[in-house]
């Protein structure tokens, strides 16, 4: 699990996703892994919007990637 501040929607998603994507390829982990460990560094209404993804939605990491920066980036 990487070591990193919950992000919650304050500041750059794009910076957020950069240091994600960092910590987690030094730990030499699979696609499926991005993906499950990546809302357990959301907080507040990005849990939320998390948990309404509907199911099946997110195909591969880049798929919720992308749709993470697409909803948040008005943060930046």
């Amino acid at each position: 699990m990487p070591t990193l501040d919950l992000y919650d929607g304050t500041t750059d998603p794009e910076e957020h996703l950069g240091i994600y994507k960092a910590q987690m390829y030094v730990q030499d982990v699979d696609d499926a892994s991005y993906c499950r460990y990546f809302p357990a560094l959301l907080k507040g209404v990005l849990q939320s919007w998390f948990n309404g993804l509907p199911p099946r939605s997110i195909t591969c990491f880049q798929d919720l990637a992308d749709k993470f920066v697409s909803q948040f980036i008005a943060s930046r």
